[in-house]
């Protein structure tokens, strides 16, 4: 989901050669792994494809001195040369041949380094400006450039208060019932309050981009301090999936919700009655398809109790919802509407099918003002265009939204 960030996954660490007029952009950013864990994720020169959420693909020359990037959405490519590797002190450095970004003289290295909760990756840029752009518009495109690299997607955390420690969660595997046509062991990020329970439970599902590991870190942490067990699931690295938002999805990501709750009501510390299931773009859209009534909620023996969508595509839903389900979105999305979701909760589709307010279970729905699709991601601080599509953080509408989200979870999962 975001894209003229596409600007270039750049990173750091001013080499000596630099000159004494060049700009510097930098920012470093921790993980919960270990310093040779996430230099591991970084990945080899090209490694950045594998993680990076902007990156469509990657290419290296023959010698592997020369990679070229192709970004997500038509944006452009990237073209880069190695100056140096350093498995030791886990860095490199190299220099940017050509891309999106208005510099020259462009030199930058990754670096990860070791800290007292785990580890940090530090991007610096080096770089002078192109010939009729200034320093400071320079500079304010890359110190954003760089923000958009590290912290839209991967396995970084990027929350605003970035510096405290947060535990990281257990990262389990369980076998995927309902089964898939091919072999897959399903993967999630868990995350259980103090004590024996047992507690109610939340299954969260990601958007397109993927990024389980930035909707545990926002919103595994905060749910599950609320007294909730939290299971963010994995749904593309099961598969070898980055990106689905200009479609490739397999069918059998649908049952991805039932293969958590099957799983969270084998443990012990869940209670099995009270699970709800929490989902984000295409996660809030797997959501509403989970629950609507006559569909796979129908065939599973196991029930969810509660459903929470934020910023779903709302078309094509012409049956009720089997359980109570709240939806939260911006008035401003243009790529899931709030119109479409209105019309949705008023018993309407574009398919031109109607039905009656008072079948199913009951829909809330929830539309903040001036809010963006992604308003809840404060890697989003800074605006993108990702597939032509404005994402934006909204500090108004995630408090909202939070107390929202709580609320709703206390009144239909109490016991």
């Amino acid at each position: 989901m975001r894209a003229n960030s596409i600007l270039a996954t750049v990173a750091a660490l001013m080499i000596s050669t630099a000159p004494a007029f060049s700009l510097e952009s930098t920012m470093t950013v921790s993980s919960p792994l270990t310093p040779d864990e996430l230099w591991k994720k970084v990945g080899g020169f090209c490694g950045l494809a594998a993680w990076s959420p902007v990156i469509e693909s990657c290419f290296l020359s023959e010698d592997g001195k020369q990679r070229t990037v192709v970004f997500f959405g038509g944006i452009g490519k990237g073209v880069a040369t190695l100056e140096n590797w350093d498995d030791a002190k886990r860095s490199y450095t190299y220099t940017s041949v050509s891309g999106l970004l208005p510099t020259a003289n462009h030199h930058t290295t990754v670096s990860v380094t070791a800290t007292a909760n785990g580890s940090a990756l530090t991007l610096t840029a080096i770089y002078d400006a192109k010939k009729g752009v200034s320093d400071a518009d320079v500079k304010k495109i890359m110190d954003r450039s760089i923000y958009r690299s590290l912290c839209l997607g991967g396995p970084l955390l990027c929350s605003p208060d970035t510096g405290s420690a947060v535990a990281p969660a257990a990262l389990v595997h369980f076998n995927g019932i309902p089964a898939s046509p091919k072999l897959l062991v399903s993967q999630g990020y868990l995350r259980r309050p103090e004590g024996t329970g047992p507690f109610p439970a939340v299954v969260l599902l990601h958007g397109c981009n993927g990024s389980p590991e930035a909707i545990d870190q926002n919103w595994g942490v905060t749910v599950s301090s609320w007294g909730y067990v939290t299971l963010a699931m994995d749904s593309f690295g099961p598969r070898g999936l980055k990106n689905t938002c200009r479609g490739g999805r397999p069918d059998d990501i649908f049952s991805d919700a039932y293969r958590a709750l099957n799983y969270l009501v084998q443990q012990p510390f869940v209670d099995p009655k009270r699970v709800a299931v929490v989902g984000f773009s295409q996660g809030g859209w797997l959501t509403l398809w989970s629950v609507e009534r006559g569909g796979i909620e129908k065939a599973s023996e196991n029930k969810f109790r509660a459903a929470v969508a934020f910023y779903p595509p709302c078309a094509g839903f012409r049956s009720a919802m089997a359980i109570p389900t709240l939806i939260l979105i911006g008035e401003s999305d243009d790529w899931t509407t709030a119109d479409a979701c209105r019309k949705m909760v008023a018993g309407e589709d574009d398919l031109g099918t109607s039905r009656q307010k008072s079948d199913g279970a009951p829909i809330q729905i929830v539309v903040y003002p001036g809010a963006y699709h992604g308003f809840d991601a404060s890697a989003l601080r800074f605006p993108v265009t990702y597939f032509g599509h404005h994402m934006e953080f909204n500090k108004s509408a995630t408090d909202q939204s939070r107390e929202a989200l709580r609320g709703f979870l206390e009144a239909k999962m109490t016991p």
